[in-house]
C-alpha cells in the first residue's frame, strides 16, 4: 500500500471525523486547530498517520491492536502508549483511506 497525502481541508477534516478519539488528541490534548492542519499522511505499510501543521508534525502509528507510537505532551517525545480506542481508529483509517 503507498503512502497517500491529503491537502484538501473538507478531506482533512473528513478523516480526523472518522475517528473521535483522534479528533480528541488533536483538538484538545496538542491543542492544534483543525484550521491549522495543512496536510495529513497516512501511510498503509506502517500503519500511521501524519497530521502536519504549518510548523509541527504529529506521527501516529499503531502497534498492535492496543497500542500507538505518539508525542508524548510533556516531554515532546515519541513513546510507546496505551490506547486501544486509537489504534483500531488508525487501522480503519488507513483500511479507508489507502
Amino acid at each position: 500500500m503507498a503512502d497517500i497525502t491529503f491537502t484538501d481541508k473538507n478531506k482533512i477534516t473528513e478523516i480526523i471525523n472518522t475517528s473521535s478519539r483522534l479528533k480528541y488528541l488533536i483538538k484538545f490534548t496538542y491543542q492544534i486547530p483543525l484550521e491549522d492542519i495543512v496536510s495529513i499522511r497516512v501511510d498503509g505499510n506502517n500503519f500511521k498517520i501524519d497530521v502536519e501543521t504549518d510548523t509541527e508534525m504529529f506521527r501516529f502509528k499503531a502497534k498492535g491492536l492496543d497500542n500507538v507510537i505518539m508525542k508524548d505532551i510533556k516531554t515532546g517525545i515519541m513513546q510507546l502508549t496505551l490506547d486501544p480506542a486509537l489504534a483500531q481508529a488508525i487501522y480503519n483509517i488507513v483500511d479507508e483511506y489507502v
